[in-house]
């Protein structure tokens, strides 16, 4: 039931929006599986549609404005790491909305929030590996040079 749970939130975020970071940056791909993870967690609690609905959409809040900035153009750094913040944030939404906080902002009106603020986000900070950390000291440090 928690994969439904999840499942559902993936089919509403595709009707309504994308995954494609290419497109609204890192909020649709990680924030999406932070959703999705909210309310699988709910459902396992015993929580209700609408509370998974609700965690779902505090979890993609939290997200709203994450830009997909990888480094050497690899799905890596910082992915893996917001990633399992992603999934951290997914129990602690989860509990919010089961121990009684009340979302005033619904599911449907933050997925499209969120995929109106990607749409707005520059290319550069859109899979291209142009912005963000991509250009830090560091992480062109990384970077293994063509041969």
């Amino acid at each position: 039931m928690a994969l439904l749970a999840a499942s559902a939130i993936g089919v509403i975020l595709a009707t309504r929006a994308t995954f494609a970071a290419e497109v609204a940056g890192c909020q649709v791909e990680i924030g999406a599986a932070g959703a999705m993870g909210a309310a699988a967690v709910v459902e396992a609690a015993g929580g209700s549609a609408v509370h998974a609905a609700n965690a779902a959409a505090i979890a993609l809040q939290n997200s709203m404005g994450s830009v997909c900035d990888l480094v050497g153009g690899m799905v890596e750094i910082p992915c893996h790491t917001r990633n399992a913040v992603a999934a951290s944030s997914a129990f602690v939404c989860a509990d919010l909305v089961v121990g009684g906080y009340i979302n005033p902002i619904p599911l449907d009106e933050t997925i499209d929030a969120v995929y109106a603020v990607g749409r707005m986000m520059p290319s550069e900070l859109l899979c291209t590996s142009k912005g963000g950390l991509a250009i830090t000291p560091s992480a062109l440090r990384l970077v293994r040079t063509p041969r």
